[in-house]
């Protein structure tokens, strides 16, 4: 989506198939995410339209998607297995005013992924996110 690169990868709803991530998942991971990286450097990224998820939307809404799912997942991953997480300052920035955003647009209590879980507004930026992400910020496995 950040290059523009329209086709299958951005026109399948990610609901409707199951991806084949393969057996070298490892090894191929962490190069997709340096090519994700690289696609939103470009400032052309953030301009005009793209498509993600079969859906049309501007590029800089697709940039703010990709951050969230980033960070989100991230938090996921970190506080499922113990590990501590610090997820880059401005893609956790862009990530909550998507959250804040689509939370703002829905009714009350409702977010994205389900309902926003309240966090009181002076506690840390990721906790936040995490809130209005639909996920207990004070989780733990």
């Amino acid at each position: 989506a950040g290059r523009k690169d329209l086709g299958v990868t951005t026109d399948t709803n990610p609901g409707s198939v199951v991806p084949d991530i393969g057996p070298d998942w490892r090894e191929t991971l962490p190069k997709v995410l340096d090519e994700l990286a690289e696609a939103w450097r470009d400032p052309a990224a953030w301009t005009g339209e793209t498509r993600a998820g079969g859906v049309t939307l501007p590029g800089a809404v697709a940039g703010a998607v990709a951050a969230d799912e980033l960070v989100v997942h991230g938090w996921d991953l970190a506080r499922a297995t113990g590990q501590e997480y610090e997820p880059d300052e401005v893609a956790l920035r862009a990530a909550y005013g998507f959250l804040a955003a689509a939370a703002a647009n829905s009714g009350p209590g409702e977010g994205v992924f389900g309902p926003v879980v309240p966090v009181p507004d002076d506690a840390p930026l990721l906790d936040r996110v995490i809130g209005l992400s639909g996920r207990d910020p004070g989780w733990k496995p």
